[in-house]
């Protein structure tokens, strides 16, 4: 959906993968699972914050259970935009291109 959208997609198999990524290159967002192998989300953004905080501002969080969790005490603290999953290619789409705004 974001290729269609005309975006350039990279994709990473786990948080330590992405961390690599995103200091190997330059990225205008990054979606990101609060639940991934090696290195999780909350681990991925706060090593993101201190060596890239302009990127960090413009991570779009997904996850699958967030309330009462420690999940939405993080989500609430960082600020970072998050979608419920399931959720709508169209809000996917909107919430990227707000991050980027």
């Amino acid at each position: 959906a974001l290729r269609d959208a005309g975006y350039v997609v990279d994709r990473a198999a786990d948080g330590e993968e992405a961390l690599a990524k995103v200091s190997a290159s330059t990225f205008d967002a990054v979606i990101c699972d609060l639940r991934m192998p090696r290195l999780d989300g909350k681990a991925f953004y706060r090593i993101l914050s201190a060596s890239s905080p302009g990127l960090a501002r413009r991570v779009v969080f997904v996850t699958g259970d967030v309330a009462g969790t420690d999940a939405e005490q993080f989500l609430e603290q960082s600020g970072c935009r998050w979608l419920a999953k399931p959720f709508r290619l169209a809000d996917l789409l909107r919430t990227v291109r707000e991050a980027m705004a």
